[in-house]
């Protein structure tokens, strides 16, 4: 695959009234009989999507940019991967057609480039860093908005990466660290102890989860209850999500 298209290298992000998506083509095959009954069946298992819309306003930087891409890619001979930037969407991608650059009526140092593509959007995996601070010894958190995402999303899992080494973890002090969805359902819940010890200054999964997807809009919630003389040190916790 060749190196993705320069999304967020342009100055300009495309213009919301021109982006278009449908399919590539209608894939039905008719066959009419004698009786005027009409058999269907789909010539393709799969449909690629188009993507067609426009940039407007391009300064000379952002179309040297564009006509290099396309140089690169050789038109439509290279697959690439274009981050939708209306949605955050990640697709592999391949051009329909050559760019179309014009120059701006009445502003002749701007210009506009008209894109087709097609392909299909990529369930890639993304991650989440958030920092959790140093809380004193039998401090807790309780439902701290954690995580938030406006595109449905399933979790793949839950870990946390530790800057140091944990104190007094036992168990009669022991810590309690859980992931909860809007509706107060967990995703999971860790307890340290004597035995499972926090990582030090390392990354641990939490283990598996449940109730893994999101809704739009949806949060996740940090929960952590230390026992008296437990300390935890600071942490982050490391959330891996796909869009669904």
């Amino acid at each position: 695959m060749s190196r993705p298209f320069p999304t967020f290298d342009l100055s300009r992000t495309p213009t919301p009234s021109t982006w278009r998506e449908e399919l590539v083509a209608d894939p039905t095959i008719r066959s009419t009989f004698e009786t005027g009954a009409v058999l269907t069946r789909a010539r393709y298992t799969t449909i690629p999507r188009k993507l067609s819309f426009s940039y407007n306003l391009l300064t000379q930087a952002d179309k040297d940019l564009i006509v290099d891409f396309e140089q690169h890619v050789k038109v439509g001979a290279d697959e690439f991967e274009f981050r939708n930037p209306i949605t955050n969407e990640d697709w592999e991608v391949r051009l329909l057609s050559p760019i179309k650059i014009s120059v701006e009526a009445r502003l002749y140092t701007r210009y506009s480039a008209e894109l087709e593509l097609f392909g299909k959007e990529i369930q890639k995996m993304r991650l989440e860093h958030i920092y959790v601070e140093d809380l004193a010894a039998g401090a807790d958190i309780s439902n701290r908005p954690i995580f938030v995402n406006p595109k449905a999303v399933t979790i793949n899992s839950i870990g946390i990466l530790t800057e140091g080494a944990s104190a007094d973890v036992d168990n009669d002090n022991t810590v309690v660290i859980e992931i909860k969805d809007d509706a107060a359902n967990s995703l999971i819940s860790k307890t340290y102890n004597t035995a499972a010890q926090p990582p030090n200054t390392d990354y641990a999964d939490l283990g598996t989860l449940s109730n893994q997807s999101l809704l739009a809009g949806e949060h996740l919630t940090l929960s952590v209850t230390q026992g008296t003389t437990a300390n935890m040190p600071a942490f982050s916790v490391v959330i891996e999500y796909y869009y669904t």
